[in-house]
């Protein structure tokens, strides 16, 4: 009897440890695991704070005058509106008169993406095409494209095209691309 009781003790240890003890000491090693992984990314949110915090004081010093030119250039969403608006009152300046004006609808390559943008979803720059018509004469048209190559927005002619009439108006159809950072 006397050697049972310490048996009964030490098998009753081993299945306390066996039940009890190391599956709970196991948990504890994969919490502690995961615990690590989690005071790595705090780490690296706070070197990435650092590095946010030094670019916006670099951009601090910059006048507010040039960063609003560099958002006109190269804006930092799509305003289709406000683009359509642009060429609008540049075409006023001229005594022009836009017509006929389209979006482009433009197929993306990887999945589905707004009907004007194109490239990947993980490109930095989208594009958006605008068609249009104006009915002038080809010197104000001349001077039409150097006021829109002129103007802030970056913009390339995709398309070009013109009927001529029996007057001095010609019709000139447009297909302009432009930018933005997504």
């Amino acid at each position: 009897m006397r050697l049972a009781l310490p048996i009964i003790l030490v098998a009753a240890a081993i299945g306390l440890f066996v039940l009890y003890t190391n599956p709970a000491y196991q948990g504890v090693k994969g919490l502690r695991a995961q615990v690590a992984s989690y005071d790595e990314a705090l780490n690296k949110s706070q070197e990435l704070r650092a590095v946010r915090d030094q670019l916006l004081a670099k951009r601090n010093t910059f006048p507010s005058e040039s960063i609003q030119k560099l958002e006109r250039v190269l804006p930092d969403n799509v305003d289709n509106i406000r683009l359509i608006i642009d060429i609008n009152n540049i075409a006023v300046r001229h005594g022009l008169t836009l017509s006929d004006v389209e979006l482009g609808v433009i197929g993306g390559r990887n999945g589905a993406q707004s009907v004007a943008a194109v490239g990947a979803p993980g490109d930095a720059v989208g594009s958006v095409t605008i068609g249009f018509s104006v009915l002038t004469t080809y010197e104000e048209f001349l001077a039409f494209l150097m006021d829109i190559e002129h103007s802030l927005r970056i913009v390339d002619v995709e398309k070009l095209d013109f009927k001529v009439g029996e007057t001095d108006l010609s019709n000139h159809d447009l297909i302009i691309r432009t930018y933005w950072l997504r």
